[in-house]
């Protein structure tokens, strides 16, 4: 057996980008490294569902190069970059025979992801009292910690304002503004923050950019994929988005496709509207990544609510981005709360083992995983209540409340019995 090599992914859905990234740090690593990866479970980061089952999805990713497939906490799962980073590598630790994480970027530079993820660790104090000075500015968070990054790295020369017309600046938002290049500057700081001994590897992406919707590219992402799938009635896979998925992850969501089990985040308004209305303006606040200001916004606007799509146009702003806003709404809908997750932040991100398939023939890394792993690996969740701690089996029961409002959505929409998570299995290959 090679280097144990990591994987954190959503696959929503598992394309041609994905293949590539395995395939590819295999080529740089070793073809017989297994590979391990750390995939969202029912709802995603960008605070919306996944398009199709976790099941079906760690199956498409089994078929297609990985070894074994955990589930991500959904609390880490629909946070932010950092919370998202944290928990995921927190997971690969646990395993406890990880020996390398491997992500894809849009720079494909791990030298320039290091400058920005020792920054952002180490928070000097010049850093910090830009940020601040940015934030109560109102500049977006994203934007502030750009111009506060070349701020500080343009010190020794100048300091002045950094507007946005500013080259530094422009420059940093080359790394900044691109999602994978932000996740793997957060995964880096996770790292330095575990002082992991995991090694990390980062291939330029070729796909299309994050937000592009265009088909017509060699690599389309998944939000182009998602979109041509997400037509009113679709019953079954444009051939234009068949033709950027691998043969076994296309016929999985054509499969999906066909029973009509696809989701979007509008088939959850009914229940995102009952807790929005039923919920005090204190208990919104109170949800994760919420706060009192969209706690007061959404109060103000709930009357006006039609969809939980056109809810989040209607609430964000300049300063609050669409991605935060369905982010919050998400949790809501979840009940997922702010100070549960800085309770699990301050003891440094708890997770449990819990696997949505895998290969047989990797036997010699589940042997490695039961060796070494700091936590047993649940297969079967009957088990749960047995071999998890307190805190897990929170995680565990988190998740299993995400699994059921999924899959009632799921139920609604085509008329079948919920499928019940606590005697759901993983997806077992040869």
């Amino acid at each position: 057996m090679g280097n144990v090599i990591g994987i954190v992914a959503e696959y929503n859905p598992f394309h041609n980008g994905h293949a590539r990234l395995i395939e590819q740090t295999r080529a740089r690593l070793g073809a017989d490294c297994p590979v391990v990866c750390v995939m969202s479970g029912d709802f995603v980061q960008r605070g919306s569902p996944a398009v199709y089952s976790k099941f079906a999805r760690a199956e498409a990713a089994a078929r297609c190069g990985a070894d074994l497939v955990l589930e991500l906490p959904v609390s880490y799962a629909t946070g932010s970059a950092e919370t998202f980073a944290r928990g995921a590598v927190a997971v690969l630790e646990e395993l406890g025979c990880v020996d390398a994480l491997c992500f894809g970027s849009e720079t494909g530079d791990l030298d320039s992801l290091w400058r920005y993820a020792r920054l952002f660790e180490e928070e000097p104090p010049l850093y910090r009292e830009t940020l601040k000075s940015y934030l109560k500015q109102g500049v977006s968070f994203p934007a502030a910690r750009s111009r506060a990054a070349e701020e500080y790295w343009n010190s020794s020369e100048r300091i002045l304002p950094c507007s946005a017309d500013d080259a530094d600046c422009r420059r940093a938002a080359a790394i900044l503004d691109s999602p994978n290049n932000i996740l793997g500057v957060e995964y880096l700081r996770a790292l330095l923050h575990k002082s992991s001994r995991m090694k990390p590897l980062t291939i330029r992406r070729e796909a299309a950019g994050y937000h592009e919707l265009t088909l017509d590219t060699a690599m389309a992402s998944a939000s182009a994929i998602r979109h041509a799938v997400a037509g009113f009635g679709r019953e079954t896979l444009p051939l234009e988005a068949a033709a950027q998925l691998p043969k076994e992850s296309a016929v999985l969501l054509a499969q999906a496709l066909q029973r009509n089990e696809t989701l979007s985040w509008n088939d959850f308004s009914p229940q995102l509207f009952y807790r929005l209305l039923t919920d005090s303006q204190e208990e919104l606040a109170a949800m994760q990544d919420v706060g009192e200001g969209l706690a007061v916004r959404i109060c103000r606007n709930r009357l006006t609510f039609t969809s939980a799509e056109s809810f989040a146009d209607r609430i964000k702003t300049r300063q609050v981005t669409h991605t935060r806003v369905t982010r919050a709404l998400c949790h809501i809908l979840l009940g997922l709360s702010q100070k549960k997750l800085e309770e699990r932040r301050e003891a440094d991100y708890p997770v449990y083992l819990r696997a949505l398939g895998f290969r047989k023939s990797a036997g010699k890394l589940l042997s490695a995983v039961k060796r070494e792993s700091a936590s047993p690996l649940l297969v079967k969740t009957a088990d749960a209540a047995k071999i998890l701690s307190e805190e897990q089996r929170a995680l565990f029961e988190q998740d299993v409340a995400a699994a059921h409002l999924y899959e009632a959505a799921k139920a609604l929409k085509t008329g079948k019995a919920l499928a019940n998570e606590y005697t759901r299995t993983p997806v077992i290959l040869p």
